[in-house]
């Protein structure tokens, strides 16, 4: 069993004093606390240690169903958003923030299990609709009652308006995240301009 440590929030005087000063990892007066960023800095911690767990987390769904995580999180795409005809790849590809290469590829290895089925697309000579098959749908729904189990212990305690603000703060950070990959591209180019500050 895992041993969990959650360590109480960030008060005055709570963390070792140090004679030396060091600068500050962020600028962002709503992020520092008292002019710290000792607690941004333990949070960013703490995100990279749920993604770990989250991604642990998804792979016992997965396990349920007989597929790799990835391939969990497309059929439970699917499993909203396919309504009665399925839905085209690039706008699977959309809703999960990836490329439609790697749909193709998850796509194939899921039909192959016969999971997931193609069909032509009447909009789109072109293109493929797809959606679950009976025996995909199946499977995925014989681990809900796991998942459902899972997901009320993640999300215990947690208050409606919390979760809308959690909400919200996914929203503005996953767009954040992006910005400061291209930032950081462009930043290691050959070349590349550094703001004056």
């Amino acid at each position: 069993m895992m041993n969990i440590n959650v360590a109480t929030p960030f008060r005055r005087g709570a963390r070792a004093k140090s004679a030396e000063s060091f600068p500050l990892s962020v600028s962002l007066p709503a992020v520092l606390i008292e002019g710290s960023d000792y607690e941004f800095r333990r949070l960013i911690h703490r995100m990279i240690l749920n993604e770990g767990r989250l991604v642990e987390i998804r792979k016992s769904f997965a396990s349920k169903v007989g597929v790799t995580g990835a391939q969990y999180t497309m059929m439970m795409a699917l499993l909203r958003l396919q309504g009665d005809t399925g839905i085209a790849i690039g706008a699977l590809a959309d809703f999960l923030e990836v490329t439609g290469p790697h749909v193709t590829g998850e796509v194939r290895k899921l039909a192959a299990k016969g999971y997931v089925r193609k069909c032509a697309n009447p909009k789109d000579k072109r293109g493929v609709l797809i959606s679950l098959t009976r025996q995909g749908k199946s499977r995925l729904l014989s681990a809900f009652a796991f998942i459902r189990s899972v997901n009320d212990i993640l999300f215990q305690g947690v208050t409606a308006e919390e979760f809308r603000t959690i909400v919200r703060f996914n929203q503005k950070f996953m767009r954040n995240t992006a910005l400061a990959l291209d930032w950081i591209e462009r930043e290691e180019r050959p070349g590349g301009r550094r703001p004056v500050r």
